[in-house]
């Protein structure tokens, strides 16, 4: 493999570069990957504290179900032979003031059953039963195959996207258009409002689309679920797979600028002084690092500055880990926490004070986080970048903060589950600066784009994978394909498909 005499460089050994990696290789093209960071994975990355593994960026990864069409990147990188995945019929709960548990089911049965114990508003149970019965039609939907990134869909793309979710479009836009909060306030019954506006996590996250309904059809026909590893096992096994396969991979190798000779791009310059030539040069890294500081922002039009400089970022978060000395098996995975009391936590996204916690139980998805009879527990906020980046310039206010914040939450984990405190062995604490430092993506944002009813998907399309002026050249990653671990990966798959295609040669594939 990769002995076609053809080089590739790949800037970024995260998901997507790893991915283009595997495939460069598959295609007999010889690829070199440098990375900034000491190991690769980018945002699909994990740690360990004390015997305790902390999970950097995976909820539920899509695409799990080897019977369906939408797992085709997976099986082809060999990421899910043999591997164990935790399958959930609950997306999340709600365990309101009262102490009372809510749950989304993916069931819609179930689902209907519940919802409709917290109305008695006929217009209330009308929109549940139609919200449930929606669900129950696309549980019965064509899977969408992930095979080729939306962002470089053509008019034949698009017509064939049509054609086959004809009998579901009205719904589809339906739900593409209707923000959750908005959904949430048709509701009459304001406890009922108020919970429903949880099935995306967090009523605050930004112009947040009502996805619920497909991933609660998703679970249900199991094409999600989370991995045995998480995001620290997928990059692990990635890498694997990538050095198996004989290609290069350097770490703790930053690029500093992308050659340019003649309006091609023909290698890198580390920030070491060294240079790497290729024939061709893949970003997998930041878009805007890419763009306007590796390439000094010469090859741009005014679709790309349109939407790099005027498309609304996604924010990051602020993560509090837990280590604890303490058996939670019986808790669900994910629970969001009404409170009487807002959480006065500093930092967070538009300077919200929370009115909910949202606690996530990871040793109950994949029991090799935390030793035995221990778990690992995590809290998650949308976090003020500019805030965590400005304490940052003094290393001690921000050390303090971080714990403030981590008091914080383990004051309130206390009325939850009494001597929790004495039981905690580890704490971690992860800002928007700790994933601007180990990923390099700009404001530490997790997802690039906010994905509401703007014209960002527009505009990506106009700029694709390549930029204006310069040949050899293509970006891959969360910042042409919307984010998302599946939609990532396969963005490196179609890149060197692409490549295939211009070098006049069969695009091929197989299994581990």
């Amino acid at each position: 493999m990769g002995n076609s005499g053809k080089s590739v460089i790949i800037i970024g050994a995260g998901l997507a570069g790893l991915s283009a990696g595997i495939y460069g290789q598959m295609n007999a093209y010889n690829t070199t990957i440098f990375e900034m960071h000491n190991i690769p994975g980018g945002y699909c990355t994990s740690w360990k504290r004390k015997g305790y593994t902390f999970d950097g960026a995976m909820d539920w990864l899509n695409g799990v179900n080897l019977n369906e069409k939408d797992s085709t990147v997976w099986k082809e990188l060999g990421y899910l032979d043999g591997r164990k995945v935790a399958y959930s019929d609950e997306m999340l709960c709600v365990r309101d003031r009262e102490g009372n548990t809510w749950s989304f089911h993916s069931d819609p049965e179930k689902l209907e059953n519940e919802l409709m114990k917290l109305t008695s508003y006929e217009e209330d149970k009308e929109i549940i039963r139609k919200l449930c019965k929606d669900i129950s039609k696309l549980i019965k939907a064509p899977v969408f195959d992930f095979i080729k990134p939306e962002a470089v869909f053509g008019p034949i793309d698009q017509f064939k996207m049509l054609f086959k979710f004809l009998p579901y479009m009205k719904m589809l836009i339906y739900y593409n258009q209707v923000m959750v909060r908005d959904y949430a306030k048709q509701f009459k019954d304001p406890r009922l409002s108020e919970i429903i506006s949880y099935m995306y996590f967090d009523p605050i996250i930004p112009q947040s689309q009502f996805t619920p309904v497909y991933q609660l059809a998703g679970m249900n026909k199991k094409l999600l679920g989370f991995p045995e590893g998480g995001g620290g096992g997928l990059a692990a096994f990635l890498e694997k797979r990538y050095k198996e396969m004989g290609g290069k991979l350097y770490c703790k190798a930053r690029v500093k600028k992308i050659l340019v000779e003649d309006n091609k791009a023909v290698g890198v310059l580390l920030q070491d002084g060294t240079k790497h030539y290729a024939d061709v040069v893949i970003s997998a890294c930041d878009g805007r690092a890419a763009i306007y500081d590796m390439l000094d922002g010469k090859f741009v039009n005014e679709h790309v500055d349109d939407v790099y400089n005027k498309g609304p970022v996604y924010p990051s978060l602020l993560r509090v880990y837990l280590g604890v000395n303490r058996d939670f098996k019986n808790e669900p995975h994910s629970v969001a926490y009404l409170l009487n009391e807002p959480l006065d936590i500093p930092g967070l996204y538009q300077n919200h004070r929370k009115d909910s916690i949202m606690i996530r139980h990871y040793s109950n998805l994949d029991p090799s986080f935390a030793p035995p009879g221990k778990s690992v527990i995590n809290s998650v906020f949308f976090a003020d970048y500019d805030y965590w980046k400005e304490l940052y310039k003094d290393k001690e206010r921000y050390k303090k903060e971080k714990e403030k914040v981590a008091s914080i939450v383990t004051k309130y984990l206390e009325q939850l589950y009494p001597g929790i405190k004495d039981q905690i062995e580890v704490v971690d604490v992860a800002t928007p600066v700790t994933y601007e430092r180990y990923t390099g993506n700009y404001r530490g944002s997790i997802k690039a784009w906010i994905e509401d009813t703007t014209d960002v998907p527009d505009k990506l399309k106009k700029v694709g994978m390549t930029l204006p002026g310069l040949n050899n050249f293509y970006m891959i990653g969360q910042w042409m394909s919307y984010g998302g671990m599946i939609r990532v990966a396969t963005s490196g798959r179609y890149v060197i498909q692409a490549i295939c295609e211009k070098d006049r040669k069969k695009f091929v594939t197989h299994t581990a």
